[in-house]
């Protein structure tokens, strides 16, 4: 009970902290929808993004559906994730920092033995949150740019997954995909100042607003194989598919007439209520793991989206299919040790690429990370989770800009016999 307590209380900050937060920063979130998140909790990130084909029966895995039958005990974990993240481009470089509430997310079964195990989760499909700028002259004047984002799609999930045999299983799981993205573009009349530089021509600026809200569904499908190899051992392969989905949504567009302070004066509707979509891509995936009961696993990953098949969220956006590979594992030096806590820890390390589908000034942006993290035992079967990344993504070249970050995961799982009568002689 003090330990539920402890849980909960850590909970309630978590949530208060992240009531503060804002999403993870980035020139990139620019494009299409967003930042699309990784869809797995800390354990899967801290191995480098794995989770199609490694299981655990204390976490919940929100990748491939058909692992939740691996869970006989009813789970709650909760997350914040950071971000801190340092801009290069070929001239100048800067620094920006976020925290935000990363997932909520449960599971419980519904028929013993694993034979039908449901979850519930929230987390974010995408993020967007940017601010860049560009300068144009014409003769004495400079028009300065400015390209501002934010918002994203939140997913409420429901995920199935059955066992059909002792060793195959299946899953499927539902998202309702929901949440506002708001992109502006302002304009500001600068002019060269022989004293003084760059100062203001006009003491108004005119800005662009796109107001976008998306509500629809989104379907993935999961399967999973066991081979044990002795009563230690086993081989797991796992594989998932998404089926290509178009999200509907509204985009309300306007003129805005702002003092240099930003103070709004005269507003000019363009439209309201216009229909948009984007597609999400088909997504397929293969993962197999390794080990050893309650020691060791060591898996790999493979994901492919079809992004050529989806409609450019605006003109002049081109994508590409993209391919994403996960290398991972996690060991606990002894997991029946009363005498070393240490012994206890589960520790995670993982490799983790990743292809960006967005063309940009004719390049290709790539994703490569190296991620680490843990588990800390608590009490019982609950634990502490931590998860970390430092990753590099895009370049200098062809006045793009070069990212280098390092993202942390810090959570709480809590795992226990839920809604079962005790009986007692």
């Amino acid at each position: 009970m003090k330990c539920k307590k402890q849980c909960l209380t850590a909970l309630m900050m978590l949530i208060s902290l992240a009531g503060f937060s804002q999403a993870l920063n980035s020139p990139y979130s620019n494009n299409g929808i967003g930042e699309i998140a990784f869809q797995g909790l800390p354990q899967n990130f801290a191995m480098g993004e794995l989770g199609i084909g490694t299981y655990s029966p204390i976490h919940i895995n929100l990748e491939n559906p058909a692992l939740l039958t691996y869970n006989n005990l009813s789970s709650f974990e909760v997350g914040l994730q950071g971000d801190f993240r340092k801009f290069s481009t070929s001239s100048t470089s800067m620094n920006e920092s976020s925290l935000a509430l990363r997932y909520l997310a449960m599971s419980f079964p519904l028929i013993s033995g694993g034979k039908w195990v449901s979850s519930f989760a929230l987390l974010p499909l995408s993020t967007v949150n940017y601010h860049t700028s560009s300068l144009d002259a014409i003769d004495n004047i400079v028009a300065q740019t400015d390209y501002y984002g934010q918002g994203g799609l939140t997913q409420l999930v429901w995920g199935n997954g059955f066992r059909l045999t002792k060793n195959l299983r299946i899953g499927i799981k539902a998202a309702y995909v929901f949440g506002s993205i708001e992109n502006q573009t302002k304009v500001t009349l600068l002019q060269e100042d022989p004293d003084f530089g760059l100062i203001y021509a006009s003491n108004f600026a005119i800005a662009h607003f796109e107001d976008d809200n998306y509500a629809d569904f989104d379907f993935t499908a999961g399967a999973s194989y066991k081979y044990v190899i002795n009563e230690n051992k086993f081989l797991h392969l796992g594989a998932l598919y998404r089926i290509s989905s178009e999200i509907d949504g509204s985009r309300d567009t306007r003129y805005e007439r702002q003092s240099i302070s930003g103070a709004t004066g005269q507003i000019q509707e363009l439209s309201n209520d216009e229909k948009i979509s984007f597609d999400l891509p088909m997504t397929y995936g293969f993962g197999v793991s390794f080990g050893k009961f309650a020691n060791y696993t060591v898996g790999v990953d493979v994901r492919k989206q079809k992004w050529d098949s989806s409609t450019p969220a605006e003109p002049g956006e081109v994508y590409r299919n993209t391919t994403s590979m996960s290398l991972g594992g996690e060991f606990i030096p002894n997991y029946e040790s009363v005498s070393s806590y240490l012994a206890r820890t589960t520790y995670r390390l993982g490799f983790s690429y990743k292809q960006s589908p967005y063309i940009l000034n004719d390049k290709r942006i790539n994703d490569f990370g190296i991620n680490f993290g843990a588990s800390f035992p608590v009490r019982g079967f609950s634990s502490l989770e931590t998860g970390f990344k430092y990753g590099v993504r895009g370049t200098k070249k062809n006045d793009l800009i070069r990212e280098s970050y390092f993202q942390f995961v810090l959570g709480a799982t809590i795992n226990d016999r839920w809604f079962i009568k005790r009986r007692y002689d």
